[in-house]
């Protein structure tokens, strides 16, 4: 999109100028440039009469041609205006805004509208139920020759970018599962719905696998995504403790390491568990981590010091599967083999050969006799303060 490439209105296309919901809602979110546009297009709709250039828009407004691009990208986001294309012309078709209680009904909408005014500005918002009992009145009551093909199967539609939030937290409650921060945790659970362009099942299979203990965690959703196949030549025991690594939980493959040195999980490893999951590292990985942790002690007992140590260590350099852990395991140690040769291969130091305990004596007596010299004359410049 170009300043002077032209656009021009969809025909019949008319929208409410009522703009109560725009203020309310949808400006604390979209911002004053968003808003403006919007304005700017339902104040100058003329039903497709002729083409406009974006010039106009850009004076008009004040803009620069960046904005004009991110207010169109906000407005479309929030369905309020469609851009159609072809080669270098467009056609803008608007939406009508949600009314406030439409948008305030809305999981995400409102979610996000809670982030910029709070949580009590929106709840003062929100229509208070009447307590009476509704007397509604069917369609076919007041037509009774409508048939009933006509009837609508829906009695409220769905929104768009809406999140089906209520079918969600049913499955939350059947599964025991609960939010850490509702408010973040829908949002972001609506951004990998829409990115992986899933449905909220979907979604919530991914929440339900990757949670830790009865919390969603987004962060380990967002690690699960990110996983990448890793292909390496990795050795029959490497690939035995992979196979391992991804076929339990960690409290589970723990047990089996306490089993075998004859002890139990401990509360403080319970705990330590938590604070590894909570850095967002796959059961996978943190079975690798454990595995590594007690190849490292001649105890019953994990060194939790080491743990956390290794955990923040995958977690920096993002590692997300139990074949990049093993990976990881072999740069160290590689690292480390390295590391011994060249200490061992540099023996060049400030002590003195002589203080070493294999040294020997092979000092000629020429040689003995200029230390003496040089000792004699370091001796009489003391004896003469220096000079």
């Amino acid at each position: 999109m170009k300043p002077n490439d032209r656009f021009s209105f969809l025909k019949n296309n008319r929208v409410s100028q009522d703009t109560s919901s725009l203020v309310q809602c949808y400006l604390p979110i979209i911002g004053q440039e968003a808003l403006s546009l919007y304005l700017y297009t339902i104040t100058f709709w003329d039903g497709g009469q002729k083409e406009h250039l974006f010039s106009h828009i850009l004076n008009h407004l004040n803009f620069g041609m960046p904005t004009l691009l991110q207010s169109f990208k906000v407005l479309s986001a929030f369905d309020l205006l469609t851009l159609y294309q072809k080669e270098n012309v467009y056609e803008l078709q608007l939406h009508s805004p949600l009314s406030s209680q439409e948008f305030l009904s809305h999981s995400v909408y409102s979610r996000l509208l809670e982030k910029k005014i709070g949580d009590t500005a929106v709840s003062a918002m929100k229509q208070a139920p009447s307590e009476g009992e509704a007397l509604s009145v069917s369609l076919s009551q007041v037509f009774p020759t409508l048939t009933e093909e006509v009837t609508p199967s829906e009695s409220k539609s769905k929104l768009k970018n809406d999140f089906d939030l209520e079918h969600f937290q049913r499955l939350m409650a059947r599964d025991g599962l609960r939010f850490e921060d509702e408010q973040a945790d829908v949002l972001e659970l609506f951004a990998i719905a829409d990115e992986k362009k899933w449905t909220w099942f979907e979604t919530y299979q991914l929440a339900k696998a990757t949670a830790v203990a009865p919390v969603i965690s987004v962060k380990r959703m967002r690690e699960k995504i990110a996983q990448k196949l890793v292909s390496s030549d990795f050795s029959p025991k490497e690939m035995a403790i992979i196979r391992e690594a991804k076929s339990k939980t960690p409290r589970d493959f723990l047990q089996v390491l306490k089993q075998e040195r004859k002890g139990y999980i401990t509360q403080s490893e319970r705990e330590l568990l938590h604070q590894i999951e909570s850095l967002g590292l796959l059961d996978e990985v943190i079975n690798i981590v454990l595995l590594l942790t007690f190849n490292k002690i001649d105890s019953s007992n994990i060194n939790e010091k080491y743990a956390m140590k290794v955990a923040n260590d995958y977690a920096y350099h993002k590692i997300r599967t139990a074949e990049e852990a093993v990976l990881r395991i072999r740069e160290r140690q590689q690292k480390g083999q390295e590391d011994q040769k060249s200490k061992t291969s540099s023996t060049k130091t400030n002590v003195p050969k002589w203080s070493q305990p294999d040294y020997k004596n092979r000092t000629s007596a020429q040689e003995l006799e200029e230390m003496e010299r040089r000792t004699q004359e370091l001796l009489a410049k003391l004896d003469n303060g220096g000079a």
